[in-house]
């Protein structure tokens, strides 16, 4: 009544027996994001099936650079399919795959979204997945990450009760922070920190260069 098959039974792993009257039967395979699905006709004597899953592996990594390494858990990988609709938009495959993680897909080409941070460090790829082979891919973050610092002189410590903008080189607001030294990854280019400390503002330009994770110090001026 609700247009939906009745399901019959459900089992993990590899080969599995199941005892069914005779009849037709819809069955489904799954192994990861690859799958298929196939009419089966049961008779009275014992049937054995296979199903060829056409599927391949995809292990995903990234580093910033040249060859920086990014911590995983500022790490974060969408897989979508590679054709996109009328309207731009590709449809979601799997998401927040860990770095590293081998993950079953159906063979055939992906587009693959990596998020380094929660700002503006994010790149693309197309990734070609291979039946029967594991596909590794490393992308390459063109970012770093900043901790940004109020002192009154440099090397000392940050002044806590700061209020803290970000702006990119064409004065769009990237973040905002009220912690004392706020970490954040940041793609390549120049931005300006601004920090507000009770009536005082102060600023200091700074480059983000991939791969090198700095300090920028504003110094708190008299």
């Amino acid at each position: 009544n609700d247009g939906q098959l009745p399901l019959l039974a459900s089992a993990t792993g590899g080969s599995k027996s199941f005892n069914m009257s005779p009849g037709l039967y819809l069955v489904h395979a799954a192994y990861g994001h690859a799958s298929a699905i196939r009419n089966i006709e049961i008779g009275p004597d014992s049937n054995t099936e296979f199903f060829i899953l056409n599927a391949g592996g995809l292990k995903l990594s990234a580093v910033a650079g040249e060859d920086t390494p990014i911590s995983p858990d500022l790490l974060r990988f969408d897989v979508f399919e590679q054709e996109a609709d009328l309207r731009g938009n590709r449809k979601l495959v799997a998401q927040r795959v860990l770095s590293g993680q081998v993950i079953p897909f159906q063979a055939g080409i992906y587009h693959v979204v990596s998020q380094y941070g929660n700002l503006n460090a994010e790149i693309r790829a197309d990734i070609r997945v291979t039946a029967g082979k594991v596909t590794k891919a490393q992308l390459k973050h063109r970012a770093a990450r900043i901790t940004l610092r109020l002192v009154r002189n440099f090397g000392g410590d940050a002044l806590a009760n700061t209020k803290w903008s970000v702006l990119n080189e064409s004065g769009d607001l990237i973040t905002e922070s009220t912690s004392a030294f706020p970490r954040m990854v940041l793609s390549e280019g120049t931005y300006t920190a601004i920090a507000k400390n009770g009536d005082r503002i102060y600023s200091e330009d700074f480059t983000v260069i991939p791969g090198v994770n700095r300090d920028v110090e504003v110094l708190l001026e008299g």
